[in-house]
């Protein structure tokens, strides 16, 4: 988490603040930076050029002014989808968590790492303790499992065979071979199921949500005590959060 108090970068900061000045100008030359930013205008030069190289700034042929470039549009994207994303699975999981009494996750995936976006409490909320924001190993849980199976090769060998998995119960996969079998088999069933592998006592159930181009997008789960849950509740909830994944990435326009 990042530290008000902690140690910032001068030229980042400063390259931050000339963005910000977009906000309220449409277009701004070197010398009026310069001025508003009260540094001389070759260090505005520098900032500058380096954010107009990378995509943050685009510059006008004929005036020679700078405005905004569509990198920032692109940032500005992935954080609507996100919200949108969230916006969009409340009130599917707010019908599922009454459905089943259950408790409902979305999350998506970093670097090895499921990041939880969403939460809606069953009614036995004691059971998981999870929070928004919170992070846990992908190759241990639900969603996280339901995400490794569509990533590739390439971002397994980085993030989850680099080092060692933790055991945090006996039912806790370790292996690389054995996680290669589990992900294989969640692609040939469509959903993933967590037991009791990261917690005694929690179960879960997790699908995928893809994007339009099938690629991974999040993933969604309902987790259980385990005295809860059996085979039957199993497919039954596999099946709804499967109506739930296709419903959300059909109105995402996914």
């Amino acid at each position: 988490m990042a530290n008000k108090n902690g140690v910032t970068v001068q030229s980042v900061v400063r390259a931050l603040k000339i963005l910000e000045l977009f906000v309220k100008n449409k277009e701004l030359s070197i010398t009026e930076i310069s001025e508003k930013m009260d540094l001389s205008k070759s260090t505005v030069y520098g900032l500058v050029n380096t954010l107009t190289i990378k995509g943050f700034l685009e510059q006008y042929d004929v005036t020679k002014k700078y405005k905004l470039g569509i990198k920032n549009f692109e940032l500005g994207n992935c954080v609507q989808k996100r919200m949108d994303l969230r916006l969009e699975v409340n009130p599917h999981f707010e019908s599922l968590s009454k459905l089943f009494g259950e408790t409902m996750h979305l999350a998506k995936q970093y670097e090895g790492e499921v990041v939880y976006l969403e939460k809606v409490t069953g009614s036995d909320f004691s059971i998981v303790s999870s929070q928004i924001g919170n992070r846990a190993p992908m190759y241990c849980t639900g969603v996280g499992k339901v995400m490794l199976a569509y990533l590739s090769e390439e971002y397994l060998e980085k993030y989850i065979f680099s080092k060692p998995m933790k055991k945090y119960t006996e039912n806790t996969i370790i292996t690389k071979e054995k996680l290669l079998e589990e992900l294989e088999n969640i692609r040939q069933k469509g959903y993933a199921l967590d037991d009791e592998e990261i917690e005694i006592g929690l179960r879960c159930v997790a699908v995928p949500i893809f994007s339009q181009g099938k690629e991974i997008l999040a993933g969604i789960s309902i987790s259980v005590p385990t005295g809860r849950m059996n085979i039957e509740r199993i497919e039954e909830m596999k099946n709804e959060l499967i109506k739930c994944s296709e419903q959300i990435s059909r109105h995402m326009g996914m």
